[in-house]
């Protein structure tokens, strides 16, 4: 048998006829400094060994032409290969194996799929012995080295044989639950891949459902506030007419005067200009007017710092003359609140929702001083606005519902039910705020916290 001098590094020949599992085994003997050589069947090992002798055989069981029982046999019949060190490679299912290994004259059997760090442990046992052939003494007993300590075995060879496949029956069963249970893992993996990937499609459909009513709602939300916004320009077109009104008769009445003066003789420089200005006067207030409610429709794309009490009396101005038709009383009480960074147009139509709401709550009521209380003030550090009027209050069994969308009480044609829907919504999205709503002993309080 082939001998490696020292300092040269041990010769195995690998026999295997899958070429896949052949270069695995070569590169992990490479890489822990063997010189390898490699077969493809028994037949041509045999060749190699006569022509090349190595320090170790490793070879498979099942291959072509020769298998590794045939394989074996033929090393031991060879003198100069007869302490070859075989290592066997098995799959570790049928006991039989040891039988035809005992019989073939192999070392070592390792199972399929090997460890490598059992494995390499084999190959350095199997080379620290390598030229040294077990041999029995004349009373039959051997002795063998195990991790470094030798046993002296003296039970009959059929006991040896009963144990050791008593071992490897052992062995082979575990190895068939060890392989049932890793199939059972595999298909429950397969299973839970399927589950995780139905769960998924399900959560991405119900996302894209989620998403999609999102968008539609906040399609609705922008058809409610145009609607809002038509409501409240039909509001508006009212109050522009309740606040020409009067300087419209004023001014009528101013050129009547002119024409008069003029028939009359009394017509002069100085009563020209006396009634030109206090034409010019009206004139101005109407403009002023018109300016007003044409910044109320601006529509405000960024947040920007605006005084609260101005921007209250600012709306308080635009419904004065529409609530002073009806014989509406309003009372502003302010005192000094922080700026506020927000959208003022929006802050001043939510009140116009809560004014016209109030306003219509007095309809049809005999109320001896009809009013509204406008309070600004400051509530631990908050800025809150009240609006309360004393036309009864708001029914207990629908007070709850009065923020719903198209919830109204007023007769058809009348009301849209969108108006203190849509305040809510502003208070509550565009200032971080809250819009409530309770009863007095004399009627509604609206309450704005920002």
């Amino acid at each position: 048998m082939h001998q490696a001098h020292p300092g040269q590094l041990p010769q195995i020949l690998i026999v295997d006829d899958s070429p896949t599992q052949a270069k695995l085994l070569e590169q992990v003997l490479l890489a822990h400094g063997f010189k390898v050589a490699v077969s493809k069947n028994g037949a041509e090992a045999l060749g190699h060994l006569l022509e090349n002798p190595v320090d170790l055989l490793i070879s498979d069981i099942l291959m072509p032409e020769m298998d590794g029982f045939e394989l074996c046999r033929r090393v031991r019949e060879v003198p100069e290969l007869r302490c070859l060190p075989v290592i066997l490679l098995t799959h570790l299912n049928d006991p039989s194996d040891v039988l035809h290994s005992l019989e073939a004259g192999a070392d070592y059997f390792i199972s399929k799929p090997y460890n490598n760090k059992l494995l390499l442990a084999r190959i350095h046992a199997a080379l620290a012995r390598r030229g040294a052939c077990i041999t029995e003494s004349p009373d039959g007993r051997v002795t063998i080295e195990h991790h470094g300590e030798q046993y002296l075995i003296s039970a009959p060879k059929a006991q040896i044989i009963d144990l050791l496949l008593a071992t490897y029956e052992l062995a082979a069963e575990k190895n068939q639950e060890l392989l049932s249970a890793k199939q059972a893992l595999s298909e429950l993996n397969l299973q839970l891949e399927q589950r995780v990937r139905e769960r998924t499609a399900q959560l991405e459909a119900e996302t894209a459902e989620r998403f999609q009513a999102v968008e539609e709602l906040r399609r609705k939300d922008e058809v409610l506030m145009q609607q809002s916004r038509q409501a409240a320009l039909g509001e508006m077109i009212g109050n522009i007419a309740h606040q020409w009104r009067q300087p419209l008769n004023a001014v009528g009445l101013l050129v009547q005067d002119l024409s008069l003066c003029y028939e009359y003789g009394n017509f002069d420089q100085h009563y020209l200009d006396t009634n030109t200005k206090k034409i010019m006067k009206l004139v101005r207030h109407m403009s002023q007017t018109i300016d007003d409610f044409r910044n109320f429709f601006t529509p405000e794309r960024d947040k920007v710092p605006f005084d609260l009490n101005k921007t209250v009396e600012k709306t308080l101005h635009l419904v004065e003359g529409s609530l002073a038709d009806k014989r509406i009383r309003i009372q502003l009480e302010t005192e000094a609140v922080p700026e506020l960074t927000g959208y003022p147009n929006e802050f001043s139509q939510v009140l116009l929702n809560i004014l016209n709401n109030a306003k219509d709550a007095f309809a049809g009521q005999q109320i001896e001083d009809p009013s509204v209380v406008v309070r600004v003030r400051l509530e631990q550090g908050r800025p809150v606005v009240t609006i309360a009027d004393n036309a009864g209050g708001i029914p207990e069994e629908i007070i709850d519902r009065v923020f719903e969308p198209y919830f109204t009480t007023k007769d058809q044609g009348k009301g849209t039910g969108i108006g203190l829907y849509m305040s809510k919504k502003l208070v509550e999205k565009t200032m971080n705020g809250s819009l409530t709503v309770r009863n007095t002993q004399a009627g509604a309080e609206f309450r704005i916290e920002v």
